[in-house]
């Protein structure tokens, strides 16, 4: 049984994924909008014809154009075959590339514009906990102190400076395994099709 994984956060350089316990069967990239995530994604399953059990969407932060065009087709496949839907978290997702390690990581990701998104994890032994919202910070701004009082830093893009008492983590894997071990670590009957929502990128300071 197969899981159909979509990440379209990041818009231009999204991905569909089919999985397995965790493995990567095949995958996609999405260039565009919706039709393109239809496009890669009937392609996928023509490669990988294996019965998808569960949906799993990034739901953001990102762009609004991508988060939208991910959700409705992984809502549409879902509903239309009666599985099970989950939601990650779009920088939870940078932060399953790394294994953990320390205590805490800050995850970068560019949101366009100069600004950038952040988010704090905690490793635990299963892998990264956010421990914050997700936040916005415009160019120009401060970073939190939190964000700057993180040991770790996860930024594949290399959007920011390390600052002092810093390091940098590497990322072990590709974003298409990273989907992957999100999709076999979901459980439960996942979230009511009424429910799919999107998590679109917040200020800094903000409440979701």
């Amino acid at each position: 049984m197969a899981e159909l994984v979509l990440d379209t956060s990041v818009r231009g350089a999204g991905l569909v994924v089919i999985s397995e316990g965790g493995a990567v069967m095949g995958h996609r990239a999405v260039t565009g909008g919706v039709g393109s995530v239809h496009e890669s994604l009937r392609d996928l399953l023509k490669v990988v014809p294996s019965p998808v059990t569960a949906v799993l969407v990034a739901r953001g932060p990102g762009s609004y154009i991508g988060v939208r065009s991910g959700l409705a087709a992984g809502l549409g496949f879902a509903q239309g075959r009666g599985l099970p839907i989950h939601l990650v978290g779009s920088l939870q997702v940078v932060a399953e590339t790394v294994d953990p390690v320390g205590a805490r990581a800050l995850v970068l990701r560019s949101a366009g514009r100069g600004g950038l998104l952040g988010q704090l994890f905690s490793a635990t032994e299963v892998g990264w906990t956010a421990v914050s919202p997700s936040q916005l910070v415009s160019q120009g701004e401060d970073f939190p102190p939190s964000w700057l009082e993180a040991p770790g830093v996860i930024d594949p893009e290399g959007v920011a400076s390390v600052g002092a008492g810093q390091r940098r983590l590497n990322p072990g894997r590709g974003l298409d395994r990273a989907l992957a071990r999100l999709a076999a670590a979901a459980e439960g009957p996942g979230v009511p099709y009424d429910q799919v929502s999107a998590d679109y990128a917040v200020r800094v300071g903000a409440q979701r």
